[in-house]
């Protein structure tokens, strides 16, 4: 094609280059950390996709029932063997031997649970309670099994709590402090009650404890 003035031939438009091919996405792993919206106020917030497949979180009903199930074994195993203890030495020590006694209760109470949940974590991934409904509590990042270190945590912001609350109570009870034991039971409740609610507001289920941990509750599913 000329110019129609005369002048030199007009050069062609240029062709565009060809676009890039987009960057190739990271293969998935096998436990993947995908997020999903969090819901406000009392809202439930909607459960994310499970981290592997075959695997999803656990929802909140079977983890109250799995929490319920360790917490009634627990209290049989501890009291059977606090009260036995205490009434040996009240019938040997009178007085100074129920006030050991309770010191050796409280003790029971607090070792047992943390030796209960960090032994049975680290050992089976899931503790009793937990197996009986198929639940695992496993390492947020990679799935792999609690350290000891997230273990302790775990029951230190889930149970350890509750235990503490216990020997106060155990401590207090036919004192002049009664109503101080009344206060404790209702703030125990109330942080059980909060636990809850952040297990409830986390795509994957994670409670307040979990995320003090690094630690989810994951369900295997065929």
């Amino acid at each position: 094609m000329t110019d129609p003035a005369g002048g030199t031939p007009t050069p062609p438009p240029a062709t565009p280059p060809p676009a890039s091919p987009p960057p190739a996405s990271p293969p998935a792993s096998n436990w993947q950390q995908q997020a999903a919206p969090t819901a406000g106020g009392f809202q439930t917030a909607p459960v994310a996709a499970g981290p592997a497949p075959g695997v999803v979180y656990a929802d909140t009903v079977t983890r109250i029932i799995a929490y319920i199930i360790d917490a009634i074994l627990l209290t049989v195993l501890t009291y059977i063997v606090g009260l036995i203890l205490v009434g040996l030495l009240t019938a040997v020590g009178g007085v100074l031997g129920l006030l050991i006694g309770f010191i050796i209760f409280a003790v029971i109470v607090l070792v047992g649970s943390a030796v209960y949940f960090v032994y049975t974590w680290m050992n089976m991934r899931a503790s009793p309670g937990q197996r009986v409904l198929g639940l695992e509590t496993v390492n947020a990042a990679d799935g792999s099994t609690l350290t000891q270190p997230q273990a302790v945590r775990r029951w230190g912001w889930l149970y350890g709590i509750f235990a503490l609350a216990t020997v106060g109570q155990i401590v207090l009870t036919g004192s002049s402090l009664g109503l101080l034991s009344t206060l404790l039971s209702l703030a125990t409740l109330g942080y059980a009650i909060y636990l809850v609610y952040t297990v409830t507001q986390s795509p994957k289920r994670q409670g307040y404890h979990d995320v003090q941990a690094g630690t989810v509750v994951v369900k295997r599913v065929a």
